[in-house]
């Protein structure tokens, strides 16, 4: 999640898997907005709220009287899940988001919590967001109890940029302990500024890895209590996932759908989408969902209202994962906010038509009374947005579209993948290293057998590392400095490259060495979000994979567990001898 220290006060960027995206501007009036987004991101301002009530019944946030028999379970006052249940009931249903600044002092998302629930159609499920855009804030387990006396529905948001996976399972006890089931797990934005300067990035889970655990919490995780074994207590989670449906080439695009099927395999319940603006490429995470036999997950649409600086911003870099066109940002520049709450208002009413199952609204500068304006014009426009497509598709020149062009300006989801086939070859070290891999490290391999059985025996036998002082063990000592000089290895001890056909480590070559596909910050060119000056890594291992003759689509199906950290330094060819690293640990 991003959050601007060039932006207005506490300007909300919602940006993927990565981290999270655009969402609700605290506070703020039009007036003096470019010279505003300059300074630094400030908590002062409170919402002016009004007593719109003119929503009709098929926009209105689930109320009360219908939110069914779910309920927390935790430590805290037992509730209702409003989100849980609209989604049982398949109730279109449109949540907000609060993003938590650098303060205790949380005024005016109070204000917007307040409004919410004392206006009859408010937003009744509210979600806040986790350290946005690596910038120190308050976490969400400091907001929520707010957000839940006022008899709404939280939630949280969980990224692992920030913490370990000790500190992530702690984080959710504290609220399994308050009583929240529903979480959004996401991998989180690049570090920025802290305390003395930059953070340090951690990223020990990635978002597909959050799930999991949060899947093992949901049956309680048994571990060792001195002399006995013990099993803490399930708690029933509500488990959620980003995917980012808006980038502009193949190698991007693909693998965001494939770690969305991951996360899918993980334990994600409900998806999110990363902010765009072309309802084309929208609606084609849902023709894939469908074609994929995913069709039954739903799906909040990310509905932004952006002001042309914020547009810009996201055109630049600045916000990372974000596609904005030229054409978009030329006709924000011409509009007032008028302008801006019709085109969101068009985009509820489509994404409903369409069948997702909600709408995830925020923007800048928006209150709540316009949150409730968006619903009643949505309303108002029911069908009617197919005569309007202009306004909902601002394509990005060259940008790779998976169906082939259908009726209405959209896509055919019954056409057949445009993927196109990769014509370059594979590099030399690639093929070196596949057949050393073949006929020396495959398991059954010659190579294999051979240390193996010198290998696993002492590995298994010895105390702590006294068997890497041993013979065999100095023998494969050259493996790692061919790794170093051929795919910049670091010495995890916790080796994947057969898994990623040997294009690249991304314990190296990705800033927030991700095991299990990319996150959505990579920016327009394909390049990181961290480290503009390099392509993402895993763009580079799909292209690899294809030019080995592999089918990319593994990375959807193969969960790599989380780096063992107890072999680091250590040399990764002999722990795959000796059986210590992550191979049999996969799973399918």
């Amino acid at each position: 999640m991003l959050r601007s220290d060039r932006g207005p006060r506490r300007a909300l960027w919602f940006i993927d898997d990565a981290g999270e995206f655009p969402t609700i501007e605290m506070g703020h009036q039009e007036e003096g907005e470019e010279n505003r987004a300059q300074r630094r991101c400030q908590n002062t301002a409170s919402p002016t709220v009004s007593g719109l009530r003119n929503v009709t019944h098929a926009y209105k946030p689930v109320m009360e009287g219908a939110w069914g028999p779910r309920m927390s379970s935790g430590g805290g006052i037992p509730r209702q899940n409003v989100l849980r249940s609209a989604l049982d009931k398949g109730q279109f249903l449109c949540t907000a988001e609060l993003v938590l600044g650098r303060d205790h002092n949380m005024a005016d998302a109070e204000a917007f919590v307040k409004a919410a629930s004392q206006q009859e159609d408010g937003m009744k499920v509210i979600s806040v967001t986790d350290l946005p855009s690596g910038n120190p804030a308050l976490p969400p387990e400091g907001f929520i109890s707010y957000i839940t006396e006022h008899n709404l529905t939280p939630i949280a948001h969980i990224t692992g940029k920030d913490g370990n996976r000790a500190f992530l399972e702690g984080r959710l006890l504290t609220l399994a302990r308050l009583g929240v089931e529903n979480v959004l797990a996401l991998t989180g934005d690049a570090q920025r500024e802290g305390f003395g300067g930059k953070s340090k990035p951690v990223y020990d889970l990635d978002s597909v890895l959050i799930l999991s655990l949060i899947q093992a919490m949901r049956n309680g995780i048994e571990y060792n209590l001195g002399a006995r074994t013990a099993r803490s207590t399930p708690f029933d989670y509500f488990a959620g996932a980003v995917v980012n449906p808006y980038k502009v080439n193949e190698p991007d695009q693909m693998m965001q759908l494939y770690k969305l099927e991951l996360k899918i395999a993980a334990g994600a319940q409900f998806i999110i989408t990363q902010l765009g603006f072309n309802l084309r490429k929208l609606y084609e995470l849902k023709q894939y969902m469908s074609r994929e036999g995913l069709g039954h997950v739903p799906v909040f649409a990310n509905v932004y209202v952006p002001t042309a600086n914020i547009a810009r911003m996201m055109q630049t870099g600045e916000l990372a994962g974000c596609v904005v066109s030229d054409a978009l940002v030329q006709r924000l520049a011409n509009e007032k906010k008028p302008q801006r709450l019709e085109r969101g208002a068009l985009m509820v009413a489509a994404v409903k038509d369409l069948g997702f199952a909600g709408a995830h609204i925020g923007g800048f500068g928006l209150t709540h009374a316009d949150f409730m304006t968006i619903l009643a014009r949505a309303a108002d426009i029911a069908k009617d947005w197919r005569a309007r497509m202009d306004e909902l598709v601002f394509a990005y020149p060259g940008e790779f579209y998976l169906f082939p062009t259908g009726q209405e300006g959209l896509s055919d989801g019954t056409g057949d993948y445009q993927i196109v086939q990769n014509k370059r070859h594979p590099f030399f070290s690639q093929r070196v290293s596949r057949l050393v891999h073949r006929y020396l490290i495959a398991e059954g391999s010659m190579g294999n057998r051979f240390f193996a059985a010198r290998l696993k025996p002492k590995a298994q036998m010895s105390s702590g590392d006294s068997w890497r002082h041993g013979f065999w063990y100095r023998l494969l000592g050259p493996s790692t400095l061919y790794r170093q000089a051929t795919l910049g290895c670091v010495n995890c001890g916790d080796c994947l490259q057969d898994h990623l056909n040997y294009a690249g480590c991304t314990m190296h070559g990705c800033y927030k060495e991700l095991r299990n596909g990319p996150c959505g910050g990579s920016r327009v060119d394909g390049s990181c979000e961290a480290r503009p000056e390099l392509p993402c890594i895993w763009n580079q291992i799909y292209l690899g994979t294809l030019a080995l003759g592999d089918d990319p689509k593994k990375f959807a199906r193969t969960l790599i567990p989380p780096r063992d950290w107890s072999l680091n330094l250590t040399n990764s060819l002999a722990n795959r001898m000796a059986g210590l690293d992550n191979l049999h640990k996969r799973k399918e």
